[in-house]
């Protein structure tokens, strides 16, 4: 009987009844285990005691940080120990955007369907190599978007925000403020493909399209073609992203001398100046300087492609 291990967001409101209707639907095909959640990062831990007790699956219940902070739990373990796992999301966050770019569903029934089928995709990850805020040495996985500039502004308001309004309204808010109140920032970045040095807004390395609760920020990023999509937002004003934010939504590019696009394999970032946060997945994970690679066909993901 195979093991299906559920890491669940401790905050979720109806932990009780997503229990239970999965209980119903699975118990009797497969070993199943429950994991909450009570704080933020713990889900890291609990996704690594879930793959080191022999879990055959491993489902998020939550959103993208969660999914997140599962995946970089399975990463600490060696890769012949996690080479048959296949890691899955039931969106139910306040985030969804990775959930949108490999259509997946909050419907249990279809995720049951899922992996009675075997339906899974062999997805890249990146790997980024950076400080965290005690300036020690660490590695952290993205499977979505990781960005440095406004993107960490942003999540820090989020952080200190109520949920009192849907996750689109609250992210837009957050953003707006966010202009506001920051002040754009000199990096250098370096790969084999480009260079580039200047003051920038955001910069996003995307392994998937979406973030921000439905924007669609990379419409170039792929989450199976070895790259990891670059946007550089640079001499960008509100009025600009007010103007383009239609255009954003439905993953278009975007035609504006301040914004740019690129592909890459690997990459360096490094700070001209002080105060710049990274966020992975919408959960502030360092500073810069950093190193990314990406990580080729990583990782089995449930998913109806």
């Amino acid at each position: 009987m195979k093991k299906i291990s559920f890491v669940v967001n401790g905050l979720l409101k109806n932990i009780d009844s997503i229990r239970a209707e999965i209980e119903n639907q699975f118990s009797e095909e497969f070993d199943l285990s429950f994991l909450i959640s009570p704080r933020s990062t713990e889900s890291i831990t609990l996704a690594e005691r879930s793959l080191s007790n022999g879990a055959d699956y491993i489902i998020a219940i939550g959103g993208d940080g969660t999914i997140n902070e599962v995946i970089n739990g399975v990463m600490k373990a060696p890769k012949e120990k996690r080479n048959d796992l296949i890691v899955g999301l039931l969106p139910t966050g306040s985030g969804n955007d990775f959930a949108k770019t490999m259509k997946l569903s909050s419907d249990i029934a279809y995720l049951k369907k899922m992996i009675l089928q075997n339906n899974y995709r062999v997805i890249d990850l990146g790997e980024i190599k950076c400080k965290d805020f005690n300036n020690r040495d660490i590695t952290r996985y993205f499977n979505n978007i990781a960005d440095i500039g406004l993107g960490g502004e942003v999540v820090a308001i989020l952080n200190r925000s109520k949920k009192i309004f849907g996750p689109t309204f609250r992210y837009f808010k957050a953003s707006i403020q966010a202009f506001f109140s920051y002040k754009k920032k000199r990096i250098k970045i370096v790969s084999k493909e480009f260079v580039w040095e200047g003051a920038v807004l955001i910069l996003c390395l995307a392994n998937a399209g979406y973030f921000g609760s439905g924007l669609g920020i990379a419409p170039h990023a792929k989450v199976d073609d070895g790259k990891i999509a670059v946007v550089i937002a640079g001499d960008i004003s509100l009025f600009d992203y007010l103007k383009n934010l239609p255009k954003i939504r439905r993953q278009q590019f975007i035609n504006h001398p301040g914004l740019s696009y690129h592909e890459v394999e690997s990459c360096t970032i490094e700070p001209l100046d002080n105060g710049l946060l990274l966020e992975t997945d919408g959960e502030l994970a360092g500073t810069l300087p950093l190193s990314m690679t990406v990580l080729k066909k990583e990782l089995k993901f449930l998913s109806p492609d």
